[in-house]
């Protein structure tokens, strides 16, 4: 709770200082990796991650929300109902797993518990009245 009210307040300070900054929040929740025993997921609990979801938004209603696919699809699904601005769908995290001319260079970096592709994601959100838009890239 103290890493995400000082978080809160951090980018409350960012969009005072810089009016036409977009601000965005993102709550991964910690995931196994192999050779690390110590890390447990359930560190932060899904009623924790709503409450700590649902404060950024009431505190910074302006501000967009992603939410990651280390979090199941119950989760994602209700997060993106109450608060979530963006989730992503199809990912990867293995090193050059995007690239098909690589062969696997390594571990994941953590495991995803989302896997479901970026039609299944579509569908879902097209299921609760939501409207998908979609991007494969952002410039800057």
């Amino acid at each position: 709770r103290k890493d995400a009210f000082a978080t809160g307040m951090h980018a409350w300070y960012l969009q005072k200082k810089y009016p036409q900054a977009e601000i965005s929040f993102s709550c991964p929740r910690l995931r196994p990796i192999i050779n690390n025993d110590k890390i447990n997921p359930m560190d932060v609990h899904e009623a924790q991650l709503l409450q700590v979801v649902c404060a950024y938004r009431l505190f910074m209603p302006f501000a967009g929300i992603t939410i990651s696919t280390r979090e199941c699809a119950r989760v994602r699904d209700n997060l993106v109902k109450i608060a979530a601005t963006k989730i992503s769908a199809g990912v990867s995290t293995g090193i050059g797993e995007h690239v098909e001319e690589l062969e696997d260079k390594g571990d994941a970096q953590f495991e995803i518990s989302d896997g479901r592709s970026v039609q299944e994601v579509y569908d879902s959100l097209l299921g609760e009245d939501l409207q998908p838009v979609m991007a494969e890239y952002v410039y800057v």
